[in-house]
């Protein structure tokens, strides 16, 4: 008679341990957080690339056309929108544009007015024309997700049970297929927001205040739309698939684990989120924003070398137990 030593479906991995596993890597490869510490201190110190002299006309011309065609409660909101464009506005730096996190390098200062440093003001540029911004943007994101690229693959492959050596051949179909993933996310975002947003703006026509709720509703499903391309990038570094096997995978481990993988990313963007708040306590010209740096980079990588960890043991975990289903289908 066969014994059934193959009945007893494994749990899924556990997450305390997965997240101790994956900040242990980190602090044993430290050097990893070189690549997010040298990136803000670059955006930090560096140039930076503002478009206030732009921005700022096109904004005054669109809210004098709202005012011609609403009311005085209306023209009240429009003024109180504009000074916090306007603020806004005056955070914008295109460098930061280098930080391309989730799919690169993660950065403290990139979304933050870091004009004043230990040494003086930093220098600043205005970039007056459209197609310049868009082409300066566009080639920032794109030399964003080379380092990206290189960054994640050092991290993935720190984080493998088998230790490949670096390939250029292997990190240039990386680099590809980021690159692909980067534009198959933008034409799924753009297919949700252009419907959505002449949906939001027939409806601020009637109730500005509805048009709130209607656009909180399209961002909670622009995230849940997102949220089974969480591990789409790991597929892609651990396993070499395309981008689209990649999905898929990813797709699948989400569906899989949907209560550990909610609580994952919860417990993820909880430490990222919260301990950005501590390391942004100090003003921007003190050195004491360098120890938040530091700390930032070691977190942020932590967190990603975890992510690869949960992705390799939840295949793993899927793996072994639909081997064991199907044996046990057998008997």
């Amino acid at each position: 008679m066969e014994t059934k030593n193959t009945n007893s479906i494994t749990p899924p991995p556990r997450l305390i341990p997965t997240f101790m596993t994956g900040f242990n890597v980190v602090a044993n490869h430290i050097w990893l957080i070189l690549f997010p510490v040298f990136l803000d201190l670059f955006i930090w110190f560096g140039p930076k690339l503002r478009l206030q002299s732009l921005l700022n006309p096109l904004m005054e011309e669109a809210n004098r056309a709202l005012r011609t065609y609403n009311g005085v409660d209306m023209s009240e909101m429009l003024a109180n929108a504009q000074e916090a464009w306007v603020l806004v506005i005056e955070r914008i730096n295109l460098t930061s544009a280098l930080s391309t996190f989730p799919l690169g390098i993660p950065s403290l200062v990139a979304a933050t007015d870091t004009q004043a440093t230990p040494i003086g003001i930093s220098p600043s540029f205005e970039i007056t024309s459209v197609w310049i911004a868009l082409m300066v943007f566009l080639a920032l994101v794109i030399l964003g997700l080379f380092f990206g690229t290189i960054y994640i693959n050092f991290i993935a492959r720190n984080t493998s049970t088998s230790k490949n050596p670096f390939s250029i051949s292997r990190f240039f179909y990386q680099l590809v297929n980021i690159y692909a993933l980067v534009l198959l996310i933008i034409v799924l975002i753009l297919a949700v927001l252009l419907p959505s947003l002449f949906i939001i703006s027939i409806v601020a026509l009637f109730s500005p205040a509805l048009s709130q709720i209607v656009f909180m509703i399209i961002t909670f499903i622009v995230l849940w739309l997102l949220v089974p391309f969480v591990f789409s990038p790991h597929g892609i570094f651990t396993e070499a698939q395309n981008v689209f096997k990649s999905v898929m995978s990813s797709m699948r481990l989400v569906r899989l684990f949907l209560p550990s993988t909610g609580i994952f990313i919860l417990i993820f963007v909880l430490l990222a989120q919260g301990l950005d708040y501590l390391w942004l306590a100090p003003p921007d010209n003190s050195w004491l924003l360098l120890i938040g740096i530091v700390g930032h980079a070691f977190i942020y990588t932590g967190l990603i070398a975890t992510s690869f960890i949960y992705y390799q043991q939840g295949n793993e975990w899927m793996q072994t137990n639909l081997l064991k289903i199907k044996q046990l289908i057998k008997v």
